[in-house]
C-alpha cells in the first residue's frame, strides 16, 4: 500500500497554476481553484490521465468567507475526518463495517473506500454550506 502523507491544510491551499497535469487551466477555474468547482475540474483531469483514484481534494477547499462560526466549525470538522486505511471503515464512526474485500486487490478496495469517504465528507461539507447560506441554525441569526 502506498502511504499518503498530508501536510497542514494551509500548505495545500495554493494559487492556481498555469497548467495542471499537462492541461492549461482555464481562467474561470483559476478564479475558483480553492472552491468545489476547482476540485471537480482537478478530479476530471486525474480521471483523464486514467487515475481512477485521485488524491483527496477536500483539503484544498476554503470555507466561504461569510460562513458563521458555528457552521465553520462543523464544516472544518467534516473536512478533517480522515479515512483509516487499516480498518477500511466505510464511514466515520461506523465501526461495524468490517474490511472484508470481495476482490484480491486490497489496494484497489482501499482506494475505492477512500474515494467513497471523500465523497461522503464532501457532501456533508456542502450541506453545511447550504444551511449557512440559508441562515438555518446559524449562531448569529436571531
Amino acid at each position: 500500500m502506498t502511504a499518503i502523507r498530508w501536510g497542514q491544510p494551509e500548505q495545500l491551499l495554493t494559487e492556481a497554476p498555469e497548467t495542471f497535469l499537462g492541461v492549461e487551466v482555464p481562467e474561470d477555474i483559476k478564479a475558483q481553484w480553492q472552491r468545489w468547482e476547482g476540485t471537480d475540474w482537478r478530479r476530471n483531469r486525474y480521471w483523464g490521465t486514467n487515475n481512477l483514484f485521485p488524491p483527496d481534494q477536500r483539503f484544498s477547499v476554503r470555507p466561504p468567507q461569510d460562513m458563521c462560526p458555528k457552521h465553520r466549525a462543523g464544516w472544518t470538522k467534516w473536512r478533517n475526518h480522515r479515512f483509516d486505511p487499516v480498518t477500511g471503515n466505510r464511514w466515520p464512526g461506523c465501526h461495524g463495517s468490517p474490511f472484508t474485500p470481495i476482490s484480491r486487490d486490497l489496494d484497489r478496495v482501499r482506494n475505492e473506500r477512500r474515494c467513497e469517504w471523500e465523497e461522503k465528507c464532501r457532501g456533508q461539507m456542502l450541506m453545511i454550506e447550504g444551511f449557512c447560506r440559508n441562515r438555518r441554525n446559524c449562531g448569529d441569526a436571531a
